[in-house]
């Protein structure tokens, strides 16, 4: 029994520093033989937790937690900071962490309306 007091204790203080990040946490869970639940909180010792059944949000099993980050903390949605942190804080865990991301990349694109080519030789005579 003391072994799972402390695991308590060490799941107590590394979700609630959580806080120290975001204004919001949002944790959607599901058992296999259960319903999904969402439990939300916006510290102050206030929480909710709800069953989730009719969200378009639904997760197969497991658990999902959501931060909703303060303004001042914009470093922490660079993946790289993420990866770095979940690496250095999750040496101990024995199940698998899932860090999806979304790729981006700007492309360039012509505003020209008409379809013809630009060149200024069309009306030459190939033959000079």
């Amino acid at each position: 029994a003391g072994a799972d007091i402390s695991m308590i204790g060490q799941f107590g203080v590394g979700f609630y520093s959580a806080y120290l990040v975001s204004d919001k946490v949002i944790v959607r869970s599901k058992h296999n033989d259960d319903q999904q639940h969402v439990w939300e909180s916006s510290a102050g010792g206030t929480f909710s937790v709800r069953p989730d059944e009719h969200s378009p949000h639904q997760i197969a099993r497991g658990t999902e937690i959501t931060l909703l980050l303060k303004e001042d903390c914009a470093a922490y949605l660079e993946e790289k900071k993420v990866k770095e942190i979940v690496k250095k804080h999750s040496q101990f865990v024995s199940f698998p962490i899932s860090l999806f991301t979304i790729k981006e990349e700007e492309k360039e694109i012509d505003d020209d309306s008409d379809d013809s080519d630009d060149d200024d030789d069309e009306d030459e005579d190939p033959d000079k």
